[in-house]
């Protein structure tokens, strides 16, 4: 689909100047009828991180919802509508990856990042929907994907439902200074939030909503000898407030090795904001063969609650996860994190994170980690 380029540019003038409201630019094709939004966000912070033996400041893009930007078309064909979607990101320095110098991911190495955009494709999808319900293809969301992540507290940026994305490509130290685990973020560390699967290229049926309630079921290849089959329920209602709930199931096909068994992933999440603006969060994953190994059979378990207050502009949350078994049998690791956010305007926010990591590991003595940031988010 080409986009002329007066429209293009009058589109991108139209979404940076429009104040007071998030803007999604509209823009029409050589394509009569089909409307095209044109939308994206820059996420920016400085991140501060201390494993007990070095500390050091970080320019990142704010992991937890990064630097990107996408297209959006579709038009109405009969009672059906028809359109699709392409989003990419671009990310230089992710907060869930940079590193200390003695560590694989720091920038200052070379060896990942490198100070340098790393792009990465988000979706590529197309889309048919009517009254029956709507079919997508392509790559995208599967249907399990962000069970796990439900929070109505307007922190997700400085404390969401995944930790690790800030300060996650650090490793902890023993005390002798020697990094004795992985990154935070891998197989090896605390692990991530585990969410299912994600985005990747998958055929996907979502049914309409009848009373509040929702299914989704897709089948794709998540990875070059994965495939992967999800499932899940949605709701969202009221009660004194806003609520959401989710409960999802996934299957991986990783058997490209002799015995090595598939990775089963099971989890919900709730979320209910008060109309006073308290609100309160629980999201709880398992995932079965989360080693990848035919030898080391454990599920690994993570649990993230969260607490919060919304008023005005304003809102505060503290969180705390604890995860089981994610890195090596017997692991016991803990996260606390605390946040602020202002939204002075629906198109920008200003937030504050803190993060205290810890992880027992039996006969293993291991540091602290600690994390601060400060940051910033712009959508249009």
């Amino acid at each position: 689909m080409n986009l002329r380029k007066s429209h293009l540019a009058a589109a991108v003038g139209a979404a940076l100047m429009v104040g007071g409201t998030a803007a999604q630019a509209q823009v029409t094709t050589a394509q009569q009828g089909i409307q095209v939004q044109l939308y994206g966000q820059v996420s920016r912070a400085v991140m501060f991180a201390d494993d007990g033996h070095s500390s050091k400041w970080f320019h990142v893009d704010g992991q937890p919802s990064s630097t990107r930007i996408g297209i959006n078309a579709s038009a109405p064909v009969g009672s059906l509508r028809i359109g699709g979607r392409i989003e990419t990101e671009m990310k230089s320095n992710p907060s869930n990856a940079v590193g200390f110098g003695a560590q694989p991911n720091s920038p200052s190495t070379g060896a990942v990042n490198n100070g340098n955009v790393l792009w990465a494709e988000r979706w590529l999808d197309a889309f048919v929907e009517g009254s029956w319900g709507r079919v997508n293809m392509g790559q995208g969301s599967a249907a399990a994907d962000d069970v796990s992540t439900l929070d109505l507290s307007g922190t997700n940026m400085p404390n969401g439902t995944c930790p690790t994305d800030w300060g996650g490509g650090i490793g902890f130290r023993n005390s002798a200074g020697v990094i004795a685990t992985g990154p935070m973020a891998s197989a090896t560390g605390l692990g991530d939030c585990n969410d299912f699967q994600s985005r990747y290229d998958r055929l996907q049926y979502t049914t309409p909503t009848f009373g509040g309630f929702r299914g989704q079921f897709s089948t794709g290849q998540q990875s070059a000898g994965g495939e992967a089959n999800e499932a899940s329920v949605w709701y969202t209602g009221k009660l004194a407030g806003d609520l959401q709930a989710a409960i999802g199931y996934s299957n991986v096909n990783n058997s490209t090795a002799a015995g090595v068994p598939d990775r089963e992933t099971i989890g919900f999440g709730v979320a209910w904001l008060h109309t006073s603006g308290f609100n309160l969060a629980l999201n709880w994953t398992e995932v079965d063969g989360i080693s990848g190994s035919a030898t080391d059979g454990r599920k690994g378990t993570t649990t993230w609650m969260k607490v919060g207050y919304k008023f005005g502009t304003h809102a505060i949350g503290l969180d705390y996860a604890l995860y089981e078994d994610n890195g090596a049998a017997g692991d016991e690791g803990d996260s606390i994190g605390l946040g602020y956010v202002w939204n002075p305007v629906r198109w920008a926010e200003l937030y504050a994170g803190y993060h205290l990591f810890t992880l027992d590991r039996p006969g293993v003595s291991l540091d602290d980690i600690t994390v601060f940031a400060i940051g910033t988010r712009v959508r249009f």
